[in-house]
């Protein structure tokens, strides 16, 4: 006679936390899946995580209960006014971890993890930021930068010409492969920041690319790309830091170049706008005061 096996034991699914037991670290995971499965970029995500050593170790163990306005408000002002181990952070930063605060709770209420948005109302004030007053570089400031680059690095001297001839951000850069290349149409497709667009390649910038192209052997057209997922952008720090180019120039500052030149060429700020990328024409407008004459031009258009 077989022996009968001992009938399997069922078990029990996880019981799942009351609001009362749950803590902020408890949704910050699922708030940012949410975002990945909405079409958000990996950089972003990356960005969103960098920001979050900040936030976890200072409100990740709260209690729903002890998420209140008040708490949130202490902690944006402790980044602002700094400590020990981290100096103070500027209004702009502030306001980038409002936005993250802001959207995980967004997840949480959606969700039913909380009952009510703490942010809801403007009851958690953003802080002002100083205006931003792009820079850009001069002829002779880019002369100056491009001898240091072609005595230490001469491989990225291409890199520096693409960003200014093309205003590309540096993920979008980074990121692009040969097969997005449209040589006949004139056509970059990129994908960065605000999500796939596509880059006017002029005959100046055509003419990088194709000499890129010769010493290729890759699918990247960022040439020499460096080991890993990111670029340090060291090489460009050291060269910037010879060529004394003062106030200081971030390789993001290849863009500004960029659309400071198309508007001091007298380029509509609505092409630019397009040209560019930007998603706000108020992003445009900082360079307005570029355009030659353009307020006595407007004026005079005017007839009575």
């Amino acid at each position: 006679m077989k022996a009968q096996r001992p009938a399997p034991q069922k078990t029990r699914a996880p019981r799942r936390r009351s609001k009362r037991e749950m803590r902020f670290r408890d949704f910050v995971e699922p708030a940012l899946e949410a975002k990945q499965l909405r079409g958000n970029e990996a950089s972003s995500i990356r960005t969103d995580r960098v920001r979050l050593r900040r936030v976890l170790p200072a409100i990740g163990h709260l209690k729903i209960g002890r998420l209140t306005p008040e708490r949130i408000e202490s902690f944006l002002q402790d980044l602002a006014r700094g400590d020990a181990k981290h100096p103070p952070v500027k209004g702009a930063t502030v306001n980038r971890f409002h936005s993250l605060l802001s959207s995980i709770f967004r997840y949480a209420v959606k969700k039913g993890f909380i009952d009510a948005h703490p942010f809801a109302g403007g009851r958690i004030e953003r802080s002002k930021e100083s205006p931003i007053i792009p820079r850009y570089l001069g002829r002779a400031e880019q002369r100056r930068l491009l001898a240091v680059i072609r005595q230490s690095c001469p491989e990225k001297v291409i890199e520096v010409e693409l960003a200014i001839l093309t205003g590309m951000r540096r993920s979008e850069q980074w990121n692009a492969r040969w097969q997005d290349w449209q040589p006949r149409e004139g056509i970059l497709n990129v994908k960065g920041k605000t999500g796939p667009r596509k880059i006017r390649i002029n005959r100046a910038a055509h003419r990088c690319l194709a000499r890129v192209k010769k010493r290729s052997r890759g699918e990247y057209i960022t040439p020499e790309r460096n080991d890993g997922p990111l670029d340090r952008r060291l090489w460009f720090e050291k060269a910037v830091k010879k060529a004394e180019l003062s106030p200081a120039f971030r390789y993001h500052d290849c863009r500004h170049t960029f659309c400071s030149r198309l508007v001091s060429s007298g380029v509509p700020l609505l092409e630019v706008q397009q040209l560019a990328g930007h998603k706000r024409y108020s992003t445009t407008l900082r360079y307005a005061h570029l355009s030659p004459d353009h307020l006595k031009r407007a004026i005079e258009k005017v007839e009575f």
